[in-house]
């Protein structure tokens, strides 16, 4: 027969038991709890180290994670934009960005899917950069000056309006939207001297130093077609004030001027004069009726022999040529509009 007392001990051990069970359940359900818990799959996009701008074109990355959070090796990922008018998907989780503002990328595999915030920022000149940064220059060189504009990163800034200028315009003048000599950067050497060219875009200026000097080499005409000036070349009879009279044109002088250092250039006019053609007996006088000039400028390219190929900027298309002799060149002088041509003897004109 078990005693009393013995049942007594026994239930006490069972409630002993009970409690320790209990305790250790209750210890190991908070434990769990504290314990971190796999959120489920899910696509993490990863955010970008740098800024971006209207017009550049980023790649964003994605992972995709199990229930487990482990990665899920070669998942496929579909990218959008929630504004494709801030940016264009280009493919593989890149995307052109269009203008400033902000769009919500969202990168998506199977079910599941990750968002990211992409801010585009708004693309300013930083700097103007002026090509070539220094010239020095013969009066009357023409050359081509370009601005490289850039914002944040050196990226470029294209279809901006350029506005040059010219702190000294009787040193060198430039082509600019509200100075029409030429195109934008078209840059015509006027003088001796120096001057700073500026290229400014939305209140930022970038700069180009300009030195000018006197490269010219003057030539006096001597010989029109073979004969020393002054020559006659016409006589016809004219109205003047509706009454006929005998007119007399002379070739009477004329100058050619070599200039420039970056390009070879020329410039050259033929002086004529045509007069009313008096006779009396045997006195012949002649009134000066009125004076008028052929002239022509352009670009010269120089034979290995020195002789000249001279296309003209005035008349196009328009070409002389000019063999050197020992004191000056003689010109083969092609009359615009005509087939016709003379031969024009300038001599250099010592000082």
């Amino acid at each position: 027969m078990t005693s009393r007392s013995s049942i007594h001990r026994a239930a006490a051990k069972s409630a002993a038991l009970a409690t320790f069970v209990l305790t250790a359940l209750a210890l190991v359900a908070c434990n769990d709890a504290a314990a971190p818990r796999p959120a489920g799959a899910t696509v993490r996009i990863a955010s970008l180290s740098n800024s971006v701008f209207e017009g550049d074109v980023v790649r964003l990355t994605a992972v995709v994670l199990d229930d487990a959070g482990a990665e899920v090796a070669g998942a496929p990922v579909t990218w959008t934009a929630s504004d494709t008018t801030l940016a264009k998907d280009a493919g593989g989780g890149s995307f052109a960005l269009l203008r400033p503002g902000t769009t919500r990328i969202t990168a998506s595999s199977g079910a599941v899917s990750g968002t990211y915030d992409l801010v585009i920022g708004r693309l300013v000149v930083t700097r103007v950069d002026l090509t070539p940064p220094t010239l020095s220059l013969g009066r009357g060189d023409r050359v081509q000056v370009s601005a490289r504009v850039v914002g944040p990163g050196d990226r470029p800034i294209t279809n901006s309006i350029v506005t040059y200028t010219s702190d000294d315009p009787r040193v060198a003048i430039i082509g600019s939207p509200d100075n029409v000599v030429g195109a934008p950067g078209f840059l015509i050497a006027v003088g001796p001297g120096s001057t700073t060219i500026r290229a400014t875009v939305d209140g930022v200026s970038g700069t180009a130093q300009i030195g000018v000097v006197i490269a010219d080499t003057t030539f006096a005409l001597t010989q029109y077609d073979g004969s020393p000036l002054p020559v006659l070349i016409a006589t016809d009879s004219v109205l003047f004030n509706g009454v006929k009279e005998l007119a007399e044109v002379y070739a009477e002088s004329g100058t050619m001027v070599l200039s420039g250092l970056a390009q070879l250039r020329y410039q050259l006019d033929v002086r004529f004069s045509q007069y009313h053609v008096i006779h009396t007996g045997n006195t012949v006088q002649r009134e000066l009726r009125f004076q008028s000039r052929e002239v022509d400028h352009g670009v010269v390219a120089v034979g290995a022999n020195g002789s000249l190929a001279m296309t003209s900027e005035l008349v196009s298309p328009l070409a002389h040529t000019a063999a050197l002799e020992p004191d000056g060149f003689l010109v083969h002088f092609r009359i615009a509009g005509d087939d016709a041509s003379v031969d024009l003897k300038y001599r250099r004109q010592t000082p």
